[in-house]
């Protein structure tokens, strides 16, 4: 999977998750790698071509239905899924970037609470949810089928808003999700 493309992975387990995947298997934008197992993890990502969404060692390298976004369920658990993103060498590349091999530091995942993560590259802000601007992106999203709620029935207190369109909501602070993105500077030893 290519950097570009991933949105987020979150748990299976929730009420507005699983409206999400209803909405996506009537809209023919959901693919099962669960083989046969019940879903644990939704992988939710931007098509930018219709090539297989994640490593072979994750599912059955099936081709999924054109759209802007899609679904996959996994029997896997978050952390082993974005383990195998990060790591797997054989990671398709991106339409965009076929000329070069792909780097594994290009994909960068934050954790938003309860194992819930989402990919930094993609996104625009992280916001409050109090004012009435953002309650209303908020509707909006809904409305497009476009909400990801990762609070587990928490309260609201981080809303993410992704570069085209997703908005995913979170139990944690917005400073807290905000932190996460910062990295330590270089660590690498200094010359003696």
């Amino acid at each position: 999977m290519a950097a570009g493309q991933l949105i987020a992975i979150v748990d299976a387990d929730s009420a507005p998750i699983r409206r999400l995947i209803h909405h996506a298997r009537d809209q023919a934008q959901l693919t099962y790698a669960t083989q046969g197992r019940s879903p644990r993890t939704v992988i939710i990502s931007h098509l930018l071509a219709p090539w297989p969404l994640i490593p072979p060692k994750i599912c059955d390298r099936t081709t999924p239905a054109p759209g802007t976004w899609h679904l996959t369920l996994s029997a896997l658990q978050a952390e082993t899924i974005t383990h195998r993103l990060i790591m797997h060498p054989n990671v398709p590349r991106s339409a965009l970037s076929a000329s070069k091999p792909p780097n594994p530091m290009d994909i960068r995942l934050i954790n938003i609470g309860f194992g819930n993560i989402v990919s930094a590259n993609r996104v625009v802000a992280i916001v409050s949810p109090e004012s009435a601007p953002i309650k209303r992106l908020i509707t909006d999203a809904r409305e497009r089928g476009q909400l990801v709620d990762a609070t587990y029935g928490r309260r609201t207190r981080a809303v993410i808003v992704m570069d085209f369109g997703h908005v995913i909501l979170s139990a944690i602070q917005p400073e807290t999700v905000a932190n996460r993105f910062v990295t330590p500077k270089d660590t690498a030893p200094k010359d003696l």
